[in-house]
């Protein structure tokens, strides 16, 4: 994979940056005064994990076309991905193939359908580095890969050759120049290819460290690190998560976003010293679950990281802000099978409040309220949740 740069709606073309700086082009003539240039500001959202059980996927077949749409799904929460200059999410399924089998837990297998409707909603990069990476085997990698490129959906964390590894992922998002490296505890045991080292990327300090490094090396002005550890279910980060956190940050990394334990941990404000300049970084040990069918009180949930990233009149890129949006996942009775939706928590409250939601039962109004006390008072006055 060469170094990626998105060319889409939701981010300017490189070539007009370069165009701005030719002499004659930014509309100006000799020895006019300059104007200050207006503080270029990026928004990032980032969604825990799409853990693709069986029940959520029979959910989303489509009688007698033998295809999936999974958009239904998302619909509710649809816009909280699409309006962010960028948006990102754990795809923490194998899109192998139906040869494969489609399969849940304990070995994931989903049909590439989601691929297409994970673009559609608004998502530009997911990462593949998970402890389900070798669900499917080498091929089930590949094949993964396949479907993805096949929709123009990035990726990250699993690759087919050396040098697709050893490029760096970076994309220019209106004027700022962002880089992304997303590694993984384990793969539950199922081994790695010992000819293929380079298939998935597994936490170790010297590959990271390179790789953070080469995002450098390339002019990426902010780094987000998304990091696939944790103790499962439990809703505080471990020694492991701390000490790899702090190690990133050392390295210039502005923000780690955490996933795998399948509930929401904190966030954590950091001040670190880094190329001799204070600044403030974002620890997020866990988003939780973005889809899934762990129906029980904190695994029904998550959140959508936000991110508001700001180029300094100085030069310097910073991260200017953070929040959250708490979303859950809803079930429904509809044409004899449960039906799964993912609803923004605080306008499901709303809407069942205004009763313009009737699917909403008085049971899911006490699950919600439920998910909103734990998730604010789990991140405490120091962070705000969405809207």
């Amino acid at each position: 994979m060469c170094s990626l740069l998105i060319r889409s709606e939701k981010i300017i073309p490189l070539f007009l940056t370069v165009l701005l700086l030719l002499p004659g082009c930014n509309g100006k003539e000799a020895g006019q005064e300059k104007k200050p240039a207006p503080q270029e500001e990026v928004r990032i959202a980032i969604a825990g994990d799409f853990l693709m059980h069986m029940p959520v996927v029979h959910s989303a077949r489509e009688p007698g076309t033998g295809k999936y749409s999974f958009k239904e799904i998302f619909r509710e929460v649809g816009p909280c991905l699409s309006d962010p200059h960028f948006t990102m999410a754990n795809l923490e399924t194998r899109l192998a193939g139906p040869d494969r089998g489609y399969s849940g837990y304990p070995r994931f297998n989903t049909p590439a359908d989601l691929a297409k409707d994970m673009k559609e909603l608004g998502i530009d990069l997911v990462t593949t580095a998970n402890n389900h990476s070798m669900d499917m085997g080498r091929q089930g990698v590949l094949t993964t890969l396949d479907n993805l490129d096949r929709v123009d959906l990035k990726h990250i964390g699993t690759y087919r050759s050396p040098e697709e590894r050893e490029s760096p992922v970076y994309f220019d998002i209106n004027g700022i120049r962002v880089g992304f490296i997303n590694y993984t505890q384990d793969t539950n045991g199922l081994p790695v290819p010992s000819k293929a080292g380079h298939m998935v990327n597994l936490v170790r300090r010297d590959l990271m460290i390179g790789e953070i490094v080469r995002l450098k090396e390339r002019g990426c002005q902010f780094i987000i690190a998304i990091v696939h550890s944790g103790t499962e279910y439990q809703r505080h980060p471990n020694p492991f998560q701390k000490t790899v956190a702090r190690e990133l940050f050392d390295a210039g990394v502005d923000v780690v976003a955490g996933s795998h334990p399948h509930v929401i941990q904190p966030l954590e404000w950091q001040t670190r010293t880094v190329e001799g300049r204070s600044k403030k970084v974002l620890a997020a040990y866990s988003l939780g679950n973005f889809i899934s069918n762990q129906r029980w009180r904190y695994s029904d949930c998550g959140i959508i990281l936000n991110l508001e990233i700001v180029k300094n009149e100085d030069g310097t890129t910073s991260l200017a802000g953070a929040d959250y949006l708490p979303v859950w996942v809803d079930t429904f009775e509809e044409g004899g099978l449960t039906r799964y939706r993912v609803l923004p928590v605080s306008q499901a409250i709303k809407n069942y409040e205004a009763g313009a939601d009737p699917l909403l039962t008085e049971g899911d109004y006490y699950a919600l309220q439920q998910v909103w006390q734990d998730t604010t008072g789990l991140m405490g006055p120091e962070f705000s949740p969405g809207p």
